[in-house]
């Protein structure tokens, strides 16, 4: 894959494609009545860059997303792939020796050569073939027992947990944004909780922009979210690699 120039790289890394609707007007209009300015030298078209890229890598693969199916759905599938290959392995290794000499036979009379003696040593007579695929199969039964075992046991709330991973995850890519773009450290409360208390301004922020990017109107715990992204952003904060977010 090729790219024109450095911005269109960027894009790339930023996976701009994944929220083309979180444009510099669609931000401005998200935006509307929210408490602090832009610092000087930023702009609304840097600001939904900025969103926009953050958010965008956030997005988890559909095989990783909590969309996908439970441990427990391709677990059972694993038992029964792990079952039907040991029934067929025991079956043919418990095979009778009537079985097993009309197998030499039909093996003996495909093969090119003549002397009997020398079949043992050769790995294209069919009858050694047909032992190693044997074996070969007890491994495959094997290893398919051992992916059961260690297939994690999830909770019965995993899905939720994982959303509130992800939302976690957004919070801390929108962190440095946020500082940037207002100048001013990131922080979180107790809203609704208390009493006439209004959201901080990065927890506006956050749910003005996971609205925008991904129709969530309403995040589910959202004081919890963000005081957790509070802690870490204070110990780990964020960084992106060169070029994905100018300006930063």
């Amino acid at each position: 894959m090729s790219f024109a120039d450095d911005a269109e790289f960027a894009a790339f890394l930023g996976r701009d494609h994944m929220l083309l609707a979180v444009t510099p007007e669609a931000v401005a209009s998200a935006m509307v009545g929210f408490a602090l300015p832009l610092s000087p030298g930023k702009e609304l078209d840097w600001l939904a860059m900025a969103v926009r890229r953050a958010l965008g890598i956030s997005i988890p693969n559909v095989s990783d997303g909590p969309e996908r199916p439970s441990n427990a759905e391709f677990r059972d599938e694993l038992v029964s792939l792990a079952e039907r290959a040991t029934e067929t392995w025991i079956a043919i290794f418990q095979r009778s020796p009537e079985a097993d000499s009309r197998l030499w036979d039909e093996a003996f009379n495909q093969w090119e050569g003549c002397n009997a003696l020398a079949a043992g040593d050769d790995p294209e007579f069919e009858y050694n073939r047909f032992r190693a695929a044997l074996a070969e199969l007890n491994w495959l039964s094997s290893f398919l027992g051992k992916a059961v075992k260690g297939t994690e046991q999830q909770k019965p709330n995993w899905r939720a947990a994982e959303r509130k991973r992800i939302r976690v995850q957004r919070g801390l890519y929108l962190a440095p944004i946020f500082e940037a773009a207002f100048g001013t450290v990131v922080s979180a409360n107790n809203w609704p909780s208390g009493v006439h208390r209004a959201p901080s301004a990065f927890m506006d922020f956050y749910q003005r922009m996971v609205a925008l990017a991904f129709g969530e109107q309403r995040t589910p715990d959202l004081s919890g979210v963000l005081k957790a992204v509070c802690r870490m952003h204070r110990q780990y904060p964020t960084t992106f690699a060169d070029g994905v977010i100018p300006g930063l």
